[in-house]
């Protein structure tokens, strides 16, 4: 049997419980097997490889392999990986997670109610940078700018080379084309531990395109939606419900994510969420598990639907991948929204979406038979190569360890700046900086920080974001947690958005003195 690529393990340990941590390891790798998130011959990652990640000794890895191994669970072979076995007991594939939801279920979509739509104005625009020094040249640190060098040339070259070889009545129909969905599906599985039918899935332009046609399959049953967005959150998927003519709903966040137990209930509940529950943009929060179970269960209780984005969810470089919420939702609550442009060029365009019941992906076909299929066959057949050949994990492991390093070498930069902190960073390919304001003089013109630091960094010849581009004019409605450990500092916090990927890494390394210096004079001038 040939070797299947390894997966990511999303394992959560939990220290405090009296479990000791080799049981947990070996229980969370029976349940990714039994929940089918690990098939037979699946290569698991090295015992240390898999104890960095999970800040565990070695030896409890072994320990957990090596019970999985005398049950049967695993199979290990001298020079090879450590696999999933290929004859699994029976007892073991006979048994389904408890929590998988029932794709035959119902449509829980409330009847159509009237509402009103209010237009929320952008956040500033980031300034045209000011010419770098001519001993210094310029780098772009805005956020949301990929690598300009991306997959291999090789690989990419001949990706697109068989797409243009494919017949041309391989179009994919409404959903996409099958290789494609297939690909989707095991990426989904390996890099997120989520189980997942091809024939469930759809094809996007991207998640801004994904987001369209689940607003648009709501609001056929519902009519003008009010949708939760959160505050602040990423500006672009934000105006897609504006846009679309639905009423926008501002939700409170903290440093650990969505601020679930100040959600609207009742009448006042929204219709839909828009959640980044694995790194909120942009203070790289991750939901807890107590926070994602019951973000599930005011979804059940409100009669509302999770579109969770899947923001940067594979490049988290800091402890085990966290799975989506569609993983652990019983109740078919949850829609995934996904797309592969942030990870290989946002030239691509290409996404998906994952529903949990069968009723919501009936309603998105009947969407997209409508507004037809936003993705050429050639775009679709190439991405289907990269998946299947497995240059998308490979380039997605690098991408991890390159961006892992910008941090600590941020980190490193922004230790003895005075008044500024780096926001906590366990992935993504952006960094927050904030300031610390106590003592300015704000009523002198120009004292606001995040502007002064804005305009320090463009003489620098860098060119940065505004933490405030991040809340909309909804925000002033929304809840914030005002204590230190919340990590955003109030409603229009001064801060400044680096983007870290863009930059080659001569460039990046020998920026970071110039913005340290750049950032310093942020300081000192009140």
């Amino acid at each position: 049997m040939a070797e299947r690529s390894t997966a990511d393990l999303a394992l959560t340990l939990t220290r405090a419980s009296r479990t000791p941590l080799p049981v947990q390891v070996a229980d969370g790798i029976r349940a990714l097997i039994m929940s089918g998130a690990l098939a037979p011959g699946d290569a698991l990652p090295s015992t240390r490889f898999l104890a960095q990640r999970l800040s565990v000794s070695r030896g409890t890895i072994v320990a957990a392999f090596d019970q999985l191994i005398s049950e049967g669970a695993l199979l290990a072979s001298q020079g090879r990986p450590t696999t999933v076995h290929p004859s699994l007991p029976a007892h073991l594939l006979q048994q389904v997670s408890a929590a998988a939801p029932d794709p035959t279920a119902a449509s829980t979509r409330r009847p159509a109610s009237p509402g009103a739509s209010t237009a929320a104005a952008p956040g500033r625009p980031d300034p045209v940078p000011a010419p770098a020094p001519a001993s210094a040249p310029a780098v772009d640190l805005r956020p949301g700018l990929p690598r300009t060098t991306r997959i291999g040339d090789a690989a990419w070259r001949s990706a697109w080379r068989r797409a243009a070889a494919a017949p041309e009545a391989e179009t994919g129909g409404l959903t996409g084309l099958p290789d494609l969905r297939a690909g989707i599906a095991e990426h989904l599985r390996l890099m997120r531990g989520l189980p997942t039918d091809p024939a469930a899935l759809l094809v996007t332009a991207g998640s801004r395109d994904g987001l369209e046609l689940i607003l648009h399959a709501l609001a056929a049953t519902r009519g003008t939606l009010s949708i939760g967005v959160e505050t602040p959150g990423y500006p672009g998927l934000r105006r897609v419900p504006q846009v679309l003519g639905h009423r926008i709903v501002p939700l409170g966040v903290d440093g650990n994510g969505l601020r679930v137990d100040a959600l609207p209930t009742g009448a006042a509940a929204p219709d839909a969420v828009i959640v980044t529950p694995s790194h909120q943009y942009p203070l790289g929060g991750s939901l807890s598990l107590d926070r994602r179970l019951a973000l599930l269960e005011w979804a059940r209780n409100e009669d509302a639907l999770i579109i969770e984005d899947d923001f940067n969810s594979e490049l988290r470089y800091t402890g085990a991948p966290l799975p989506p919420l569609s993983a652990i939702d019983p109740h078919g609550r949850t829609v995934l929204l996904g797309t592969f442009s942030r990870l290989l060029s946002p030239d691509l365009a290409v996404g998906f979406v994952r529903p949990t019941g069968a009723a919501l992906l009936a309603e998105l076909r009947d969407v997209r038979e409508v507004l037809g299929v936003r993705v050429s066959a050639t775009t679709q057949h190439a991405v289907a190569h990269l998946l299947a050949d497995g240059t998308v994990r490979r380039h997605t492991r690098t991408e991890r360890l390159r961006l892992g390093r910008r941090r600590e070498a941020l980190l490193a930069a922004m230790l003895d700046v005075p008044g500024v902190r780096v926001l906590p960073m366990h992935g993504g390919s952006d960094a927050v900086i904030r300031f610390d304001t106590a003592g300015s003089h704000r009523g002198r013109a120009g004292a606001d920080p995040e502007a002064r630091a804005v305009a320090a960094c463009a003489d620098a010849g860098i060119t940065v974001g505004r933490l405030s581009a991040a809340w909309g004019a909804e925000s002033q409605a929304a809840p914030v947690d005002p204590s230190p450990a919340a990590a955003v500092g109030g409603v229009g916090g001064a801060g400044i958005v680096l983007g870290l990927a863009r930059p080659a890494d001569g460039a990046f390394s020998a920026m970071l003195p110039r913005l340290a210096s750049a950032l310093a004079t942020v300081h000192h001038t009140r």
